[in-house]
């Protein structure tokens, strides 16, 4: 099981923040988001650190209840 830096042992587990419906991805946030469907893991590899970029920076606010965002 993981762990991340600085953690001295395991309490939650971490599953795969992408899957696959019908040969269309997604990734899954902390905040219960359900974001996609991309065409590729890769481009759904590639909208989850956009998205954590602007997370990060303060330009997403994600509600617990939100559903499926399509892009």
């Amino acid at each position: 099981m993981q762990q991340r830096t600085g953690e001295t042992e395991v309490k939650h587990y971490r599953a795969d923040r992408f899957y696959s419906i019908a040969g269309q991805w997604f990734f899954s946030s902390r905040e219960n988001l359900q974001v996609g469907p991309f065409a590729s893991r890769e481009m759904a590899e590639y909208e989850l650190q956009n998205f954590l970029r602007h997370v990060n920076e303060g330009g997403i606010y994600a509600e617990p209840m939100a559903n499926v965002a399509h892009f």
